[in-house]
């Protein structure tokens, strides 16, 4: 996706509880959640919790978050898909 494809039309926005696996969302909730983020090694450390890099990368290629050398951000896309995980945002969660 990585930029091309409109938020609207993004399945991990419209439908993020179908498209994103356990692993995704409780990473996704947790970026949103905690706010220091930093990796070590093959995972990364986010509050509390540890995520493998691949499910991060993964949430990077569905455009929810971006991936920095010593962090990580929700991109808009991510945002609008943690609130309908957290059961925001029309009722679709």
């Amino acid at each position: 996706m990585n930029g091309h494809t409109p938020v609207a039309d993004n399945p991990a926005v419209t439908n993020p509880r179908r498209v994103l696996n356990m692993a995704q969302r409780d990473a996704l909730l947790s970026i949103d959640f905690f706010k220091h983020h930093r990796p070590r090694g093959t995972t990364w450390a986010i509050g509390d919790k540890r995520f493998n890099v691949r499910t991060i990368n993964a949430l990077a290629r569905l455009d929810l978050v971006r991936v920095g050398q010593q962090s990580l951000r929700l991109t808009t896309a991510g945002q609008i898909a943690a609130a309908k995980l957290k059961g925001g945002a029309d009722g679709t969660a």
